[in-house]
């Protein structure tokens, strides 16, 4: 198990010097990611109105809307 610790331990820290598989095999594994996610995984999402819209409205405009109901 400490050998599987140190090695998790040692790609995030990128301790492998140049031109080891270790190295390699890393880097690999980065241009694939880069490579082969669709680009819509990165773009921002419009998300639906799941709050009602008197919560979305300013305090100043909550306190205008209550006062003239009075």
């Amino acid at each position: 198990m400490t050998s599987f610790r140190k090695s998790i331990h040692n790609i995030f820290v990128w301790s492998y010097d140049r031109g080891t598989l270790q190295y390699d095999i890393i880097c690999a594994l980065i241009l694939a990611f880069i490579f082969l996610v669709p680009p819509s995984c990165f773009v921002a999402r419009k998300i639906g109105k799941s709050t009602p819209s008197y919560q979305n409205t300013t305090v100043a405009t909550q306190i205008e809307k209550t006062s003239e109901r009075r």
